[in-house]
């Protein structure tokens, strides 16, 4: 949505505006949007064919308005402010004690009215919430019993709404008014579907003549029409009767869902964002960025070496360490597993060095996935920078993360297409599922002091887009301080990186000293994880071991290794016993009954595969039947998962394998998806019988 900054600008006079006259200002807000409302906003029934949902808007309407005027903004001067408005008004209907539960309480930016230096509001955010009864008895909420959610904060509240009961109606608005300077040039994407069916939804855009409204109408979205008023233009759109978003996997709404995106600018035609984006690039003008860290780093460790892979690699694990995060982007030391993501400084940096190394490369942008391609943005909200170094083939260098590495692409922009500052065009390459693999092997063995518990000892090798949630889960902050403690990072040229190096090794010291509850933590951690995948009760979890952790292009891998122990895996059949054997895959995706047909095409994050390798020792005196059942082979070309399970010298066997072959499906091929999904979701519930002999 368009956001709407309250910043006041420093030709006027914040003063504290009279309550008789902020009184005045709700009054007229709440007699438009309450009184002269459209009879939409009185209506008090829902459609029979919702009477069996959560909730449901009767009524919304987005409105936004645009004008100008003149101010004297000195003794003598005269200024033109634009003047923007915007009003969000809600009326929603609560069938069930879910809906009652969600509009229990509102949170929203505080009530806020200021004025310049005449008395007259310039800036206001006014909020206004009342109860409909369903014989249509109205009671407003008292506002000053809202509750600041950040102490810290005046802007963010927490409005209770209490004594709701089902069939109440909410009905609330939220007004905004704005002033600036600067004429009003944005774009915007908007959604028709919503979390609620809306039985009418209005969105309109009031603007002088001066300005000029684009759009373009997706996936079966309404036009808007276009009405003459004085000197002002309003453009109207009605979508009535819209089902709720529906519950589908793998969805990128923006690709096919219904929506409109829109443009509002002051041009003649509507401007091209792979244009701006260009212009952008060509902006950036002299690179005079301070890479003087950067330089002591290379020629202290690695003198006159002009190895280009090396040269890109090294600089990419400096600006990832925390010291020169320190350093570059005063990011704080202390947490570098949730630090905030550096700046685009860094590409400024990484420029300047490619450019004293005399390394061909270009900054570039591209847009991602979930609103791509480049002929349908109308901004540049989804795109992000990268550099392109122009070998054969090219390597891209994305903003580091804690654990990417030099070209690796974020899926989000695998497939997408970058643009540099003379408009050539670079296709983005799309990772396979090989390159985003796992591969499990789990040993079992029942536990000799209990036969109701299995002892498992596991290995996880993981590749690619796979390895990050393995990451974050197994590694803490002192693990990664740890990995980047290495004399080559002790380079002290100047006292501020001496400051820095001592700051670090406080903050490491200082984890030092509380491992053994950090990682008992870590530990906790892990074994929740493994009971929500596979739904089960670990009793102990132990050993990890990281092979590797996948921070390195000399290991790019994840490999690790545990021991836990299962409790509820099995249960007894008389003197037989039941595995539930499936489990150990993990959780799969479910296709329910709703979601077997399928119209919109399916959006996944990457191309990956996951293997299993699961063997089970026998215990002596039992013979184990049921494996026949756990041999699955449903393959074609969207994907595949296949199954097998054999037996010999008193070992179970069994092996799986599930392939997603593409990122990417059409509606049609989700008949093609759906049967290997099955039989995978089918395998987890698979069950194998231990019997006495």
């Amino acid at each position: 949505m368009r956001k709407i900054l309250f910043a006041v600008g420093l030709s006027l006079l914040s003063v504290a505006i009279s309550l008789a006259q902020s009184s005045e200002i709700e009054k007229k807000i709440k007699q438009d949007l309450w009184v002269d409302c459209p009879k939409e906003f009185k209506s008090l029934t829902i459609p029979d064919k919702w009477k069996n949902e959560s909730a449901v808007l009767l009524a919304f309407h987005r409105e936004y308005v645009m004008d100008f005027t003149t101010k004297v903004t000195g003794l003598t001067s005269v200024s033109r402010f634009y003047i923007e408005k915007l009003n969000y008004h809600y009326r929603i209907k609560l069938i069930d004690k879910a809906a009652i539960a969600d509009f229990s309480e509102l949170s929203f930016n505080s009530k806020t009215i200021k004025s310049n230096l005449f008395g007259k509001a310039s800036a206001y955010r006014v909020i206004g919430i009342k109860v409909v009864k369903p014989d249509g008895t109205a009671k407003e909420v008292d506002l000053s019993q809202a509750v600041k959610t950040d102490i810290t904060s005046n802007r963010e509240l927490k409005i209770p709404i209490p004594n709701l009961e089902t069939g109440d109606i909410v009905d609330y608005f939220v007004a905004i008014r704005d002033e600036s300077m600067t004429m009003p040039n944005f774009g915007d994407e908007y959604l028709l579907e919503l979390k609620y069916p809306v039985v009418s939804h209005t969105i309109s855009f009031s603007l002088p003549h001066q300005l000029n409204f684009y759009y373009d109408s997706y996936n079966g979205a309404p036009a808007f029409t276009k009405e003459q008023k004085d000197r002002d233009v309003i453009y109207t759109m009605k979508d009535d009767m819209r089902d709720k978003t529906p519950e589908l996997l793998w969805h990128y709404p923006y690709q096919s869902a219904p929506h409109f995106r829109y443009r509002v600018t002051n041009e003649d035609v509507k401007p091209v964002v792979a244009t701006e984006a260009k212009n952008l690039l060509s902006s950036i003008g002299r690179n005079i960025s301070d890479i003087g860290h950067m330089a002591d780093f290379m020629e202290g460790n690695f003198k006159k070496n002009k190895d280009p892979q090396l040269i890109l690699k090294e600089i990419y694990f400096l600006l990832r360490n925390p010291i020169y995060m320190k350093a570059y982007y005063d990011i704080e030391l202390g947490n570098p597993l949730d630090a905030p993501l550096s700046g685009n400084r860094f590409f400024l940096l990484v420029d300047k060095y490619l450019e004293k190394a005399k390394i061909p490369h270009d900054i570039v942008i591209a847009p991602s996935r979930d609103l791509a391609p480049w002929e349908s943005l109308v901004n540049m909200s989804s795109c992000e920078f990268f550099i392109r170094i122009n070998t054969t083939p090219a390597v891209y260098m994305m903003r580091p993360t804690p654990f990417s590495l030099p070209n690796e692409i974020p899926y989000l922009y695998e497939g997408s297409e970058a643009i540099s500052k003379v408009s050539t065009k670079y296709p983005i390459g799309v990772s396979q599922a090989d390159d985003n693999s796992t591969a499990t092997a789990l040993k079992l063995a029942f536990n000799p002091n209990d036969m109701g518990q299995l002892n498992v000892s596991r290995n996880v090798v993981a590749k690619g887009h796979n390895k990050m949630s393995h990451q974050y889960l197994i590694f803490t902050n002192y693990d990664y301080m740890k990995a980047y403690d290495l004399p080559k990072y002790q380079v002290q040229s100047s006292n501020l990186m001496k400051g820095i190096l001592k700051e670090f090794n406080k903050e490491k010291t200082k984890y030092e000293q509380r491992l053994t509850q950090d990682y008992h933590d870590r530990d906790e951690r892990i074994k929740k994880d493994l009971e929500t995948q596979m739904e089960v009760k670990v009793a102990d979890y132990k050993n990890l071991n990281i092979k590797t952790i996948g921070m390195w292009d000399t290991e790019p891998n994840t490999e690790y290794a545990d021991e836990f122990t299962l409790e509820n895996l099995t249960k007894k059949a008389g003197k037989n016993m039941i595995i539930e054997i499936g489990k150990l895959i993990e959780k799969q995706t479910e296709i329910k009954d709703d979601q077997k047909n399928r119209t919109r095409d399916i959006y996944m994050p990457f191309a990956r595969s996951f293997q299993y390798e699961i063997t089970l020792t026998v215990p002596p005196g039992y013979r184990v039947e049921g494996l026949e059942n756990l041999n699955k082979k449903t393959e074609n070309s969207t994907g595949a998962f296949i199954s097998s399970a054999t037996v010999a010298n008193g070992v179970v066997t069994i092996k799986t394998k599930k392939v997603y072959n593409k990122n990417a499906y059409t509606a049609a091929e989700w008949k093609q998806l759906t049967p290997f999904l099955t039989a995978a979701n089918d395998f987890y519930t698979a069950k194998i019988l231990l019997k006495k002999t």
